[in-house]
């Protein structure tokens, strides 16, 4: 083979290379920008329909449209009428809460971590199995609602009226309760280890199979506090802790 048809195998091969590669490159980027088209609008549809949940939630008190499973993340709802609204599962992560009247409202299973509820008005309010890691619901009432199973590990809930609210099987552990008024509650094996309960009112409140283990509670006062087999080795107490009669006897372990 002459010089000539090398030269000419070699710009064919070198053409029809060339060609491929330009094809190739063509419909990748065509994919691309179709894919990025697909993801800006997926983009777009959420901060949609971020928009029109929020309008919803803004508007309620008129409506009374249910926001039942709604995107509320981050969302100022401060002061916001929102009694009795259904907004089981709702994300409400690092929402702005705070005074907003959520009395008897379904919020069973929702997320509320780092959510600002702090004056928030949650009475009788179903909280069953919400996530409020972090939360600040300091100076929040709460009295009779439900908050079986909730998450409120490392809470803020200083001054919390909890007057009859059911946390059983709660789990509190790192939580601050100091002054908190939690007379008549239910506390029934609820996770109350390393918690901030100084001051804090226990009044008759049922702390059977509680775990209390690291629990501060200089000053609280658990008269007439049901006792029975909870756990508080390691709690602390000093000559202010008020407890009922004959809780040594029935406690499983001793501070």
């Amino acid at each position: 083979m002459d010089a000539q048809w090398i030269s000419m195998l070699i710009s064919f091969v070198t053409g029809a290379l060339t060609g491929a590669l330009v094809t190739y490159f063509r419909h990748w980027l065509a994919r691309r920008r179709e894919a990025e088209s697909r993801e800006f609008a997926k983009v777009q549809e959420t901060e949609r329909v971020r928009r029109e949940h929020y309008a919803r939630a803004l508007g309620y008190q008129k409506t009374r449209d249910s926001l039942r499973g709604c995107d509320l993340d981050g969302q100022d709802l401060g002061g916001v009428h929102l009694a009795k609204a259904d907004l089981q599962r709702a994300n409400l992560s690092n929402a702005d809460l705070s005074n907003a009247n959520l009395e008897e409202a379904n919020l069973i299973g929702a997320d509320l971590q780092e959510a600002n509820l702090a004056g928030a008005s949650l009475a009788k309010a179903a909280l069953g199995d919400a996530n409020m890691q972090g939360a600040d619901l300091r100076s929040a009432r709460l009295s009779g609602a439900n908050l079986g199973g909730a998450d409120l590990r490392a809470a803020q809930l200083d001054d919390t009226i909890m007057k009859g609210a059911s946390l059983q099987w709660a789990d509190l552990q790192g939580a601050s309760l100091e002054s908190a008024d939690l007379k008549e509650a239910d506390l029934a094996e609820a996770d109350i280890r390393q918690t901030n309960l100084a001051r804090a009112s226990l009044k008759e409140a049922n702390l059977t199979g509680a775990k209390l283990q690291g629990a501060k509670l200089k000053g609280a006062n658990l008269k007439e506090a049901r006792l029975e087999g909870a756990h508080l080795k390691g709690a602390k107490l000093d000559s202010s802790t008020i407890l009922p009669k004959g809780w040594e006897d029935s406690v499983a372990s001793k501070p």
